[in-house]
């Protein structure tokens, strides 16, 4: 597939000028800021724009122009020339079909039981069972595979990959993104792979596009990028890629966030927030030029080589021998399901201790049972000072912010009502709590539609903090955060000098917060220490597995 001059426009303009090409056997990697348009050029692509949204340049597959084709040529080619696979299977499929009936309506011809067996299996499914199942009663990496299943059972020429492993913990993760590089050397599709972890990207893609307030900025084979980036955007968001392997002195984001496309159309788009920027960037729009063969940038300047942070030290807190949570044989069952099978474990008084597990692991019960919303059958919860109400002891930071913002009130009346909840001695005001988290006191009059993710969830970790709890439970709080906002968010929360039980899939984050980790496997504690002593020497397989699942940092 050819994408050229690309322009989508609703109320203003969103995507300016894309050019891209994916050919067959090769995986291209669309890699931005949210924002940036990479999810709406992925759509274009698949003739699935939103209503009020309109498109003009070129989209062609095999030299056939589609894009303007009417909707009957669309349905011809999607799902058996061009087939999408989208982050949340939910979206793809029909919770009142069995996944062998989904897999059954796209294939093409053979439709009997054991072709849509072979599929299910082609993607990593060899229970026979699974194909009787609903949507519902499958975990969620068993969904993504289904999903991939039906994508693939017309035989694309072309899968669209749109954030298909965002939600999924690392093992499932890299399954299956392994299944999909598997699949397509088989077969010689072609992959236009859309994601914001650019660590999935530069491991698995042949080239990689990098997307910015609707425009191609830079492209190139990912370990050249990875080696010298020739844009100052691309330097940035790999500056903000956390490692697994030590823990940085300081997590660095890009300032600033991803401007409308209208509103730069006519200069560099990045330059606002460039620290390389000159008189020259705003004056006119930086074309996409090539440096050499298969190697493009829409820089002036020579890019300065990448940060690299150095190892920083391992504790930021003063951390004492005083408990502030101690968890002694918790238990908690769902009918046949253990979720959690006696696990114990202690917070120090400034301590952050990490959660790791993949899904199901039961690391979400065991938060939701220290914060009172989860009554578990067995074991104890100790906190700091039994006597003062839980909502004062402990607070939670959710992954998704919106869970904890009213969107009908403004930031300033969401944190005041807050703020008055907690003791009245030493209580913070609302533009305290504001540039606690790095905001300007007047986001007080915004509602949480105004602000970005990244603002949104600082105005989420105030609301915690304005209690002053003794513990803060963050529960996968920057999975759905670019990795730039993510630095800010992650280096915010090692300043606030809380103690914390800090619960992720990703062991590159989680390396940069705890001081100790606690690993679970199907609810029960595998292995648990110090940070760099389970990270750097695990002693139990399934860390192991965990450790190797994690994506190389480019």
């Amino acid at each position: 597939m050819r994408i050229s001059e690309l322009r989508i426009s609703g109320s203003g303009l969103i995507v300016d000028g894309v050019d891209l090409e994916v050919s067959g056997g090769e995986t291209v990697g669309l890699v931005g800021e949210s924002g940036s348009g990479k999810s709406l050029t992925a759509r274009a692509a698949a003739g699935l724009l939103p209503k009020g949204l309109r498109a003009t340049g070129s989209i062609t597959l095999d030299g056939r122009e589609l894009l303007g084709a009417r909707e009957r040529v669309w349905r011809s080619m999607r799902g058996t020339r061009v087939s999408l696979l989208m982050q949340d299977p939910f979206a793809m499929l029909n919770p009142l079909r069995t996944a062998g009936a989904h897999v059954a309506e796209s294939l093409r011809g053979r439709q009997d039981r054991a072709e849509v067996l072979r599929r299910l299996a082609e993607v990593g499914i060899d229970d026979p069972a699974v194909a009787g199942r609903h949507p519902f009663q499958l975990s969620g990496g068993m969904r993504q595979r289904v999903a991939l299943a039906a994508a693939l059972a017309a035989d694309p020429e072309l899968l669209i990959a749109d954030e298909p492993t965002t939600a999924l913990d690392a093992t499932t993760q890299h399954e299956i993104l392994m299944l999909i590089k598997g699949i397509q050397r088989a077969r010689g599709m072609g992959v236009l792979l859309i994601t914001h972890d650019l660590r999935v990207a530069f491991e698995l893609c042949d080239r990689v596009a990098v997307m910015y307030a609707g425009r191609v900025v830079e492209q190139g084979p990912p370990a050249e990028m990875g080696r010298a980036p020739a844009h100052p955007y691309t330097a940035g968001l790999l500056a903000a890629v956390p490692t697994a392997e030590r823990r940085l002195h300081r997590l660095i984001g890009i300032r600033g966030n991803v401007p409308a496309a209208a509103e730069v159309s006519a200069t560099c788009a990045f330059a606002v927030r460039c620290d390389q920027a000159t008189p020259e960037c705003a004056h006119a729009r930086p074309p996409l030029r090539e440096l050499r063969p298969d190697r493009l940038t829409a820089c002036l300047h020579e890019v300065r080589p990448r940060i690299r942070v150095e190892e920083g030290p391992r504790d930021r807190r003063q951390v004492t021998d005083d408990k502030v949570l101690r968890v002694t044989g918790l238990r908690k069952t769902y009918g046949a399901h253990v979720a959690l099978g006696g696990v114990s474990l202690h917070v120090n008084r400034g301590e952050t201790v990490g959660v790791v597990g993949g899904s199901g692991s039961g690391k979400t019960t065991l938060a939701r049972c220290v914060l009172g919303l989860v009554r578990p059958d067995a074991g104890t919860i100790e906190l700091a000072d039994p006597v003062r109400p839980r909502h004062r002891l402990v607070q939670c930071v959710f992954q998704d912010p919106s869970t904890s913002l009213n969107p009908a009130l403004t930031v300033g009346a969401t944190l005041a009502e807050a703020a008055a909840q907690g003791p009245e001695e030493g209580r913070l005001t609302v533009a305290a709590l504001l540039e606690l988290v790095g905001l300007p006191a007047a986001y007080a009059d915004r509602r949480p539609a105004g602000l970005s993710g990244g603002e949104r969830q600082r105005v989420a970790i105030a609301r915690a903090l304005s209690v002053r709890p003794a513990l803060l439970i963050c529960d996968e709080p920057v999975a759905s955060l670019d990795v730039s906002v993510q630095a800010h968010v992650l280096e915010l929360l090692r300043e606030v000098g809380t103690s914390m039980v800090f619960v992720t899939h990703d062991l590159a984050v989680v390396r940069q917060m705890a001081d100790r980790l606690v690993v679970l496997s199907r609810g029960e504690v595998v292995e648990s220490g110090g940070m760099a002593e389970v990270l750097d020497a695990p002693a139990h397989d399934y860390t192991r597995r965990l450790l190797a699942s994690v994506p190389a940092t480019p």
